[in-house]
């Protein structure tokens, strides 16, 4: 190859170009493309009235062009709108922006406010104008330092416009230096002409016109699709800009004047179509309008730039907006809905301003400036979110959810087939699938044990048309659940299987039982209690949310009656299929010389037994009376109706029953008569009682340990079972045990006074009790506290409850001090819940002190007005009162350096190990809540905490602790607060107790608890004084009968010896002698042994009584208020002893512990006064 030939070849292949011609030659990598698109774009209709999505043919470089006018006009809006905010001298704001569009396709855009400098570069000795217009990479944006929120800043800009024109020109006027400067530029910026520059007073503007080269770009001129984009572009200027800027289109004002107007264009004003708007602040508004279609559209705004591919400001709020959704509806609905459901149904617009943009391209179709960068954060509102869902999202959403989980379900359907596999408990019936199904009935029965009776009790015969399943205790409340949880239920999908039920289906009769299903009746048999009920109504749940024709045909679904008592004298057997019937028969009847026997369990039945059940089938069938059934089922399981089932309570009758002699009863007879019993009682030990702070299971605690004085340790495992036989414990041992060793607890956030002792590890603030030992290790007794809080003298006045015959813990104790305020409680029963926190002892006893200072007789007028702030023993953090009705609960840090902090406090209920996995969390780099990519917040921690003490250092990123601090967060907390979650808030409107009376009540404010419990109370010790009082009479009469009784025999007045019964109480009677507790034999007297009857013993029985004749005559004297008050000070004195001991067991052996400072509440002038 000669050399000329492969300089040829190696010039061919290697070329420099200038930037001009790199740009003419490469438009897609500047302006975009310059061939015809075909495309699907949005431009205004033909009589400009409204922005519609069309497809046409045109040139992307040529809108482009176009574009980058727009853009520049727009950004000199924000720079003279900044520079007037700045008070820059000179400035002016831009107030009109013309563009206008000749008919030989030369384009025209004029606005107003600071013109361009009119001087020469001092560097360069080129006039400023033609610098930035006429020189590539020249800009007044490449101050990276600078934040900025403007359109253009990569220094082609205009030039590219110029670049791609076969005309233009600059046209500007500089108001201070007073010259206006004049310049075009021809032949694709080839020819660059000499300025005109002079002098001018007018108002200063800049004008720019261009001509695009048509020729090169393929086309003869501008069609009318491309001027209706063009000119729809013009009116985006309108939506982004300040409401009292003027734009105009070939001289007519364009109908935009901020974004809202700008979204009627598309969808039309709110009565034609709905959409929420929200007004974020001065960088980001947005709108959420239903879609046209059924995919998500977009249009949003960068700095003026319409994104037509949107960006991460687009998924910075669709992330917001799907995710709250998400959880909405979650919590509205009980449906979690993917977010892709919710963003096919949603239309959004957003115009925003970020700092210094970055885009895919120089098209700037596609904003890609991560979020941490954006300049400005945006949190969519609550209500933005609520007013979404509620226009049709929401339900659109869980539509859709639902469509796609009732395919998911259909997975699960059961078939009638004789036989069925991978259920391996169940005992199926010979016939069930066959062509005698019909006569076949499915028992779901409680649990294995209930099963195997079932199975002895089945005659042969009964085995062909009797199939047993047992359920592993409750089934799933349905109602208001998705189809993807109900689905995923592993009984109910064995359910369907064995019934051969199919999802959605509709069995309009039994002949339609008889075509589909495998079984022709369900039947429930559970045990007697209460539990047992509630099992019945949650498989009619079932039943009437899942497949309600099947709930509407007689007798489908019923139960068995077995008796839950038997009464036996000889040979003679009664059965009562309730407690009512029981009740009836018992007033009726002597029971002397009969044998009762409860049968709330079927384990409690023997095989014979069941024999009997299944020869006499004792089966009873639901009836559905329309309406009035489905409203009583959806009363009770609907989540959403707790004021109804409130309501529904306060009717309850305790002595109504249903009446199973029947062969049908309706459903709501067996929600009103019968399972109201259970929600009556579920409340009962969900919910405390006021006057002693305790649920069901801690008063038999208190009540079992009473008994047992139980002052010396007991394993928690036998205490426990003490328990369970003593006060008649009907449910399982577990949670009896968990009940103990919560009561024994007293780290920080448990009980202020704990009435059991800890012996052992019973658990701490490291997992909030969790971690406490199993009950064969641990032991327990009575606190020494315990029984001042309680006193012994209370207990024979008490109303003592009957369990089946046996005496029981009583309707309520009645503790010196309101101890539910003392330890708070925390419950949920049907229809109603609790939630009540705990507060400082020693200020409820001075707030009691003022009350019974009043009652004693005080002359002043006794005031109190401290407020009751919650009060958690050991909690080194703060409590802070934010309304009548809320608190803020703060943890504690101090900063030990520029980077680090120790916390040494977290808030009430955050336990040590819960703190430690978040700080995991933080330490890890990550995604935010948005799914964005996101740095570690923090860079490491140690952690000095031990069972009682929190100590953990953290160590964050150079700067970032003074970032947070400087944040404000909710209730004037910092940003590292709530990073950390260093505070909570809790509330007080949720105090629901049951009163005295054993109603429930709800209280508004701690005063009202203790109001209340301060009148009965007080009764209480009117009560016991009157009690004793009597007591002490009796004593004296017993005294002073006997030392009669001794002096007589003494002195020879009385001689009982030789004689008869009779003559022995006609003596005793003649002589006067009273008759004490029922005793007319005088067995008190006669049978005193012979070693009493001295003249020592009469003188001792005289010191006794004169010992009790005062203490009788002291009692009486003594108001019930004051007796009150003395306890309360001997309470006080040793609430100080028991607070130092707590603190030393806490502390260990070890460490000496600080004494606790035990001081006086300080009394002052307003919340409550009481008139003495």
């Amino acid at each position: 190859m000669s050399a000329s030939k492969e300089n040829q070849i190696l010039t061919d292949k290697y070329q420099q170009k200038t930037d001009k011609q790199h740009i003419l030659d490469n438009p897609d990598t500047y302006i975009g493309s310059v061939e015809k698109v075909d495309s699907e774009v949005w431009l205004l209709n033909e009589d400009d009235s409204k922005i519609i999505e069309k497809n046409i043919s045109y040139i992307p470089g040529l809108f482009k062009l176009f574009d980058e006018g727009i853009v520049n006009c727009r950004d000199h809006v924000v720079r003279m709108a900044q520079a007037v905010a700045n008070g820059q001298e000179n400035a002016l704001p831009v107030t009109n922006i013309d563009i206008t569009i000749d008919p030989d396709g030369t384009i025209t855009m004029t606005n107003d406010g600071n013109g361009i400098d009119v001087a020469e570069h001092p560097e360069y000795k080129i006039w400023i104008p033609e610098l930035i217009f006429g020189h590539l990479r020249t800009s007044t944006n490449y101050n990276k330092d600078e934040k900025k929120i403007v359109g253009g800043k990569n220094g082609f800009g205009f030039k590219l416009v110029l670049i791609w024109s076969t005309y233009g020109s600059i046209e500007t006027v500089d108001h201070v230096r007073g010259l206006k400067y004049r310049q075009e530029f021809n032949n694709n910026l080839d020819e660059i002409c000499k300025p005109s520059i002079t002098k001018c007073k007018t108002k200063p503007y800049t004008k720019i016109t261009f001509k695009p080269d048509y020729k090169r770009l393929g086309i003869a001129g501008l069609t009318p699709d491309l001027i209706a984009l063009l000119k729809k572009r013009v009116y985006d200027v309108g939506a982004v800009t300040d409401k009292n800027l003027k734009v105009k289109y070939n001289s007519a004002l364009v109908p935009v004047k901020n974004f809202q107007q700008y979204i009627d264009l598309y969808i039309g004003d709110k009565s034609a179509a709905p959409r929420v708007y929200e007004d974020a602040g001065d960088r980001w508004e947005y709108a959420v309008a239903l879609t046209p279609s059924n995919e998500f559209i977009q249009i949003s705004f960068v700095n003026g730039i319409h994104t037509a591919k949107g960006g991460k400001h687009v998924e910075y709020i669709l992330n917001q907006i799907t995710r709250k959704l998400v959880d909405f509806i979650e919590k509205k609905k009980k449906v979690k809905v993917n977010p892709n459901s919710i963003k096919e149904q949603i239309m959004l617009f957003i115009r925003c301003d970020i700092e210094n943009p970055a885009f895919d391209s120089q098209t700037k179709d596609f904003m890609n400036t991560p979020s941490s960068k954006f300049g400005s954060k945006c949190e969519v509102s609550d209500k933005f979110i609520e007013k979404v869902a509620k226009m049709g999202v929401m339900d659109a959403a869980c539509a859709i959810t639902e469509v796609k989980e009732n395919k998911a379900a259909k997975k699960t359907d059961g078939i009638k087939s004789k036989t069925i596999r991978g259920i391996p408990k169940l005992t199926d019936a010979n016939w069930a699938g066959t062509e005698k199904s019909c006569d076949t009935t499915i028992i779901f029965c409680e649990g294995d044990s209930a099963k195997a009776g079932i199975i002895s009790g089945l005659s042969s015969e009964d085995r062909n048309t009797i199939g047993v399943y047992p359920m592993k205790g409750k089934i799933m409340n349905v109602r208001g659940e998705s189809v993807k949880r109900v689905a995923e239920n592993k009984e109910i999908a064995e359910i369907k299987k064995i019934l051969g039920l199919e999802t959605g289906k509709e069995y309009k009769n039994m002949e339609d039982v008889s075509k589909s299903l495998r079984y022709g009746r369900v039947l429930f048999m559970t045990d007697q209690d209460l539990d047992g009920s509630h099992i019945k109504g949650l498989g009619i749940n079932l039943f009437q949310t899942e497949w309600p024709s099947l709930a509407e045909i007689p007798g489908f679904i019923g139960f068995m009656n077995t008796p839950i008592l038997k009464a036996r004298k000889g040979t003679q057997e009664l059965m009562f299929y309730n407690e009512g019937e029981y009740e009836t028969w018992k007033q009726a009847n002597n029971t002397k010389g009969w044998n009762i026997k409860y049968y709330k369990g079927l384990g409690t039945s023997t095989g014979k037994e069941f024999k009997e059940y299944f020869q006499h089938k004792k089966f009873v069938g639901f009836e559905h009376n329309g309406k009035t059934s489905d409203d009583a089922i959806d009363m009770v399981f609907n989540k959403k109706r707790a004021d109804d089932r409130k309501d529904w309570l306060e009717d309850y009758d305790r002595e109504s029953y249903l009446n199973t002699t029947h062969k049908n009863v309706s459903y709501e007879d067996f929600i009103n008569k019968e399972l109201i019993h259970f929600s009556k009682y579920d409340c009962d030990r969900s919910i405390p009682n006021l006057m002693d702070g305790l649920k069901i299971s801690q008063r038999k605690i208190i009540f079992a340990a009473f008994k047992k004085n139980l002052t010396t340790e007991i394993k928690v495992a036998q205490f426990s079972g003490y328990v369970s036989e003593n006060s008649c414990y009907h449910h399982g041992e577990a949670s009896l045990n968990q009940a103990i060793k919560g009561m024994a607890q007293n780290f920080v956030g448990a009980n202020n006074i704990n009435l059991l002792f800890p012996s052992g590890q019973f658990g701490t603030r490291i997992q909030g009790g969790d971690d406490a030992a199993s009950e064969r290790y641990i032991f327990t007794r009575l606190e020494k506290i315990t029984r001042t809080i309680f006193p012994a003298a209370d207990d024979n006045i008490l109303k003592y409850l009957n369990d089946d015959g046996t005496p029981v813990e009583p309707l309520f104790y009645a503790p010196i001090i309101p101890m539910i305020l003392v330890n708070g409680s925390k419950g949920i029963g049907t229809g109603f819940s609790t939630d009540i926190m705990c507060y400082n002892p020693l200020q409820i006893i001075e707030y009691l002190n003022c009350k019974l200072s009043a009652k004693i007789g005080a002359k002043l007028q006794i005031v109190y007005d401290e407020d009751f702030i919650p009060h958690y023993d050991g909690f080194q953090g703060t409590i802070e009162k934010i309304n009548d009705s809320k608190f803020l609960i703060k943890g504690k840090y101090e900063k030990v350096g520029t980077d680090k902090i120790r916390v040494t406090e977290l808030p009430v209920g955050f336990w040590t190990e819960n703190f430690k996995e978040h700080l995991e969390y933080l330490i890890e780099p990550g995604q935010d809540k948005d799914g964005k990519k996101i740095n570690a917040f923090i860079k490491d921690y140690d952690d000095m905490s031990r069972d009682t003490i929190i100590d953990f250092t953290v160590t964050f990123p150079k700067g970032k602790i003074e970032e947070l601090e400087a944040t404000i967060a909710d209730h004037n907390c910092n940003g590292l607060e709530k990073l950390l979650k260093l505070y909570t808030t809790n509330t007080n409107t949720n105090m629901h107790l049951f009163d005295a009376e054993d109603k429930l009540k709800k209280y508004n404010k701690v005063e009202e608890i203790i109001d209340d419990y301060f009148e009965t109370r007080l009764k209480m010790y009117e009560v016991r004084k009157a009690y004793v009082i009597n007591s002490l009479e009796r004593e004296l009469l017993l005294l002073s009968n006997k030392a009669k009784y001794i002096k007589e025999n003494l002195d020879g007045t009385i001689d009982l010896r030789k004689k008869k019964k009779e003559q022995v109480i006609q003596m005793l009677q003649e002589k006067g002698y009273a008759i004490i507790d029922d005793d007319d034999e005088y067995k008190y007297l006669v049978k005193l042994p012979m070693d009493c009857v001295t003249e020592e013993n009469v003188e001792k029985i005289f010191n006794e009584h004169g010992t009790k004749m005062t203490e009788l005559e002291y009692t009486k004297k003594k108001e019930p208020a004051q007796i009150w008050s003395e306890e309360l000070v001997v309470l006080k004195d040793i609430y100080g002893t028991f607070l130092e001991e707590r603190l030393r067991m806490m502390m260990g052996d070890d460490e000496k512990p600080k004494k606790k400072k035990i001081s006086n509440v300080k009394k002052g002038s307003k919340n409550i006064v009481i008139d003495a």
